[in-house]
């Protein structure tokens, strides 16, 4: 899970929809970028720190998985 991207959104009040129709990615390749399932490309990274209203870097989206997260994604 990447808690921080997690954290500002819910901090902004914006859906996962929201995000994802503001940054234009499905709302499916969203959550997949915020579960840390999928890397975000760098194109992906800049729209949604725009829409998150943060600086595109790479700790911003540096992954926060638990273990048990880790090996569910892996399967």
């Amino acid at each position: 899970m990447r808690t921080l991207m997690r954290d500002r959104r819910i901090k902004l009040e914006l859906t996962q929809r929201e995000v994802a129709d503001r940054a234009g990615l499905s709302r499916a390749n969203y959550s997949h970028i915020e579960t840390g399932r999928r890397e975000p490309n760098l194109d992906q990274m800049i729209s949604i720190a725009k829409v998150l209203k943060v600086e595109p870097n790479a700790n911003f989206f540096a992954d926060d998985c638990y273990d048990t997260e880790q090996k569910r994604v892996a399967v």
